[in-house]
Formats: C-alpha cells, structure tokens, sequence
C-alpha cells in the first residue's frame, strides 16, 4: 500500500468534513483562500521532510529527533481521534440508515471490519480499503457538485459578487479579534493534516501530492456549495455541517451519501492506522512473523480504540484535551521539520523564505491548539510522553535519516581549486588530480 489513500482517508475523515463547515462558516469564501494556502504549506513540508531524511540537506547532527516526534505525534493523534471518528460515523449510521441500531453497537461493527480487513490477504486488503476509500470520495465529490447547482431563489451567494464583501468574508469574523483568525487558520491546517503519511512508506515527497491536490479539489468546491445553501452562522453552529449541506441534495437523498462518506472513510482511515502501525513495527519484529504485523497492531491498537469506546470517551471533554495535545504535538513536529528546512537550506545557500510562511501557520495551528483546554494535566502529561518516547525513537531508529555525520559531509561538499572554482565531490565529478613528482622534477607542468 503506497499511502497515498491512507492520507486521502484521514482527510477525508469526519474530523476532515468536521473542520472544512465550521471553516466556511467562520471565514466565508476567505476560507478557500487559505485551503489553497494550506496545501501549498503541505507540499513545502513534504519537501522538507524528503530533504532532510534523505540527507540532501541537512541542518543539525540530530536532525532525526524531529522525524522520531513526527511519527509518535502520528500514532498518538490518529489513535484518539479514531475514537472520536467512530463516534461520529456510529451516529451516522444510526441516525441516516438504521435507527434501531444503536450508536455504540455501530462504532464497534466499524471498529471491528478494519480490523478483520488487516487479517486478510494483501490482495484482498488493499482491493478491500480502496473500494471503500473510493466510494467515500466518490460520494463526497458527488453531493458537493449537486450543491453547487444554480438556485432560483433563497440565498444562492456567492454565485454573485455583492457591492460589499461581508457576505464573502463574515461581518463577525472581520469584527473579532486575532483568535478567530488563529481558528481559521487551524481549521485550514487541519483539514491537511496526514498528509505525510505517504512519507512513512516511501521517502518520496511526490507521493504526498495526488492526495492533496485531491483533497484540496473536494474541500474547495464543498466549501462554496455550503456557502451556497446555509449561512455561515449556521454551519458555524452545527455539530456535523457536512451532513447539514447534503441534506439540501435530491430532497434528502443527500444526507444518505454524506453518510456513506462519514461510514466508509472512517473505516478506510481507521484501517489505514493499523497498516501505518504495523508496517513500522514490521523491520522491529523477526521476518518469519513480519507477515502478521498489521494483524497484530490491528488487536493492539483496536483493543486501545474499544476501551476507550467502550468507557463512552467519545463524547468527553477529556478525550478533546488528549485530541488537542496530540494535535499541537503533531503540528509542532511539522513547524520543526519547517525549521531545520530553513536553516539547512540557508547552509546550502538556497532560496527559503516560502519556509518561513509554513513554519508561521504550523506555529499558530499548534498554539490554538493550547487554547481550549479543559483538561490541563492531560495536556501536559500527554506532551511530555511524548516529547521522551520520540527522543527515543529519533536516537534508535536507523531508518530515520541515516546518513554519514555533518562534520564528514561538511568535509565532503566543496573542494577548493587553485583559481576560486569549487567542486562538489558528492556529484560524482572527480578528485583533483595529483601531479607525479617526476614530472615536476622535468618541469613537464609549469607553475606560477
């Protein structure tokens, strides 16, 4: 598996949908700027991290301590936000198709499918989680475009441009203060995040790009559908304004495929974590027993997800301060990334002011997330966890950035000719040549 569906999944989670209504309500049209923004701010650091784990640039010794926080930042985050996830796509299953079939029982079902998909064939798995991946986007896609039919009367902007911009950019948004732009900025990270996942696979950045430029399509047409047929006011209000918009598609037939979205991409994206896990715990694990890695983060990681189901975590506030953490944790690794790319970009001389937006926006997402916490030991006790379990994994594990030491790069990147001309020896061209001191005895060579 390459991925890239698995970070087309978690964006496209209930978490994703989750963020891009509340983000057209907060900021109106002005939000769809800052998706455009926000992909852009993706693909600089997905260059980035290609970069610096390859070694092509490098900033510090200890460049691999932030790809360790990077990945501990991954599990943590995505494993609490599966149980928000399954809450979510358990209502939606209950409320839209069977209503009989209670909230908790349908989390469980959700949980327990990507579970027994991980015990299946590769074939049958991957056959498995891209069909279900597809018909999410698919459905998303759908209810976006038939949202964005003209309409005869009602509200039916910003299909026309007014003399005035409050109804493209919200009376109150432009009347509040700096904290509301901070969560539009958060919510237009957010609705990028994962989208290094595809890194965790292969340390291509180009892996990363399909998702995003698909992610950043859906969520801009569905942005300025929900403009079209709901206030900002009242996608700001609702719990679940994905479902909210569709409802305005084939006389309610909408809120069937939004639900169908919600149902299989939580299944898609819950899966994808167990595959993510499994396949780093794989190279820890001996090769006759790799084979049933993701089976066994499957068991690991879905018994961590039920208990906490079970406990009714879903909807408390303390799994939000946990949520917040994770989050903060994993935007703060990415404005790392965004830093180390700075300073090693300066040591190669190269051009990284664009660097310097990225990292601004990962630090404001981060910080937001800090602002709303109800729970603050759970904050603190989760960052501190794992700030010291991603030094750990940053010092041990070989597969992040292993490249020769700074000092012998240093050493080995320009070499100084006679007349000022450098020469990189780390692009093949060849040593300087030595003369024989024979020939400098029979004055064969001249010099200077």
């Amino acid at each position: 598996m390459s991925g890239i569906f698995t970070s087309l999944a978690v964006m496209l989670s209930p978490g994703g949908l989750e963020a891009v209504g509340h983000g057209a309500g907060l900021g109106g049209a002005a939000f769809i700027v800052l998706l455009v923004l926000g992909a852009l701010v993706s693909v600089c650091t997905a260059r980035s991290m290609d970069k610096l784990s390859s070694g092509e640039l490098r900033a510090t010794p200890v460049d691999k301590v932030a790809f360790g926080f990077l990945d501990v930042a991954r599990f943590f985050s995505l494993t609490v936000l599966a149980v928000s996830w399954l809450g979510i796509a358990g209502y939606a299953l209950n409320e839209i198709f069977i209503s009989s079939y209670p909230n908790m029982a349908a989390s469980f079902t959700i949980l327990v499918l990507a579970a027994w998909a991980c015990f299946l064939s590769e074939k049958y798995a991957g056959d498995l989680f891209g069909g279900a991946l597809t018909l999410a986007f698919v459905f998303f896609v759908y209810v976006a475009i038939m949202v964005n039919q003209p309409v005869t009367g009602g509200m039916g902007y910003p299909t026309t441009i007014p003399e005035v911009f409050h109804p493209l950019v919200p009376a109150t948004l432009l009347g509040s203060g700096p904290m509301a732009w901070m969560q539009l900025v958060f919510l237009a990270v957010l609705a990028f995040v994962g989208f290094d996942l595809p890194l965790v696979f292969k340390n291509k950045s180009s892996r990363a790009y399909p998702a995003i430029f698909l992610i950043l399509a859906a969520f801009v047409m569905f942005s300025w559908a929900a403009l079209l047929v709901e206030t900002p006011e009242s996608l700001l209000e609702s719990t679940v304004p994905h479902l909210k918009v569709a409802g305005h598609v084939l006389e309610g037939k909408g809120r069937m495929l939004m639900g169908g979205t919600v149902i299989f991409a939580t299944f898609a994206a819950v899966f994808g974590l167990f595959q993510l896990f499994g396949y780093r715990v794989r190279g820890a694990v001996a090769d006759s027993y790799s084979k049933y890695a993701a089976g066994g983060a499957a068991l690991f990681l879905g018994s961590i997800i039920a208990i906490l189901l079970a406990n009714g975590w879903a909807g408390k506030e303390e799994l939000e301060s946990l949520i917040a953490a994770g989050l903060c944790f994993w935007f703060g690794s990415y404005a790392l990334i965004d830093l180390l790319g700075i300073i090693a970009l300066r040591r190669a001389r190269k051009f990284y002011l664009p660097r310097i937006l990225t990292l601004s926006l990962h630090v404001i997402a981060a910080v937001f997330c800090c602002l709303h916490i109800q729970f603050l030991n759970y904050f603190l006790y989760t960052v501190g966890c794992m700030a010291v379990a991603g030094i750990a994994l940053g010092f041990t594990m070989k597969e992040y950035c292993n490249y020769p030491p700074l000092e012998e790069l240093d050493a080995e990147t320009d070499v100084e000719l006679g007349d000022g001309e450098s020469v990189n020896s780390l692009d093949g061209m060849s040593d300087p040549v030595h003369d024989d001191p024979e020939d400098e005895e029979l004055n064969i060579v001249s010099y200077n």
